[in-house]
């Protein structure tokens, strides 16, 4: 039985996923893919600031950071039809994020109001210094939500993200848009 209901962030509460804002900027995420997942390691793990990854992609696409963090911001809006649903599952679960994402980030852009209003937890990569897909952060979320682990649902836009949380014993699903989810949570919670 799901006791509690454990989010993504980026591509799922906010935005489309990294790829897509980086290609909204100038960027090829196909060709670029080692300098990402590069880039996006360090910052993950809190190696290196908000800030700077900022201006990192913003020199390696040809443009300047506030060019940057203005596409940013137009690209990672929020997922609010998603998050009103997760205001209504918290009424019957515990519901937490989990997400790869520099220290300070989440507040930044989804708001301590939201935050507050629709999760018990919320666990930032680089705050505890493990990023997905190790195991070891989604054994953290889970024991900071206090259940056990085949208690848990855990939704990510990304594939390769769900197979550590499947292989844990998690029931878990891909994020494809908003409908979809509601209808494939609903179908598994019965």
């Amino acid at each position: 039985m799901i006791k509690a209901i454990i989010f993504d962030c980026f591509g799922v509460i906010i935005g489309r996923g990294f790829e897509r804002t980086y290609q909204l900027a100038g960027g090829d995420p196909v060709q670029d893919r080692k300098f990402i997942e590069d880039m996006l390691g360090q910052a993950n793990l809190g190696l290196i600031s908000d800030a700077e990854f900022r201006a990192i992609m913003a020199k390696r696409v040809g443009i300047e950071p506030e060019d940057w963090s203005r596409i940013i911001k137009n690209a990672e809006l929020l997922n609010t039809d998603l998050l009103a649903y997760i205001e209504l599952l918290r009424l019957k679960y515990k519901t937490a994020i989990l997400s790869n994402a520099n220290k300070g980030v989440l507040d930044t852009i989804i708001g301590e109001k939201w935050l507050q209003k629709n999760f018990d937890e919320v666990v930032v990569s680089a705050e505890v210094g493990i990023a997905k897909p190790d195991e070891r952060i989604y054994k953290l979320v889970v024991d900071r939500v206090g259940v056990a682990t085949n208690e848990c649902l855990y939704i990510d836009d990304r594939e390769k993200f769900l197979i550590p949380a499947r292989r844990l014993g998690m029931s878990a699903l891909l994020y494809e848009n908003f409908d979809q989810i509601k209808r494939d949570i609903s179908r598994l919670l019965g």
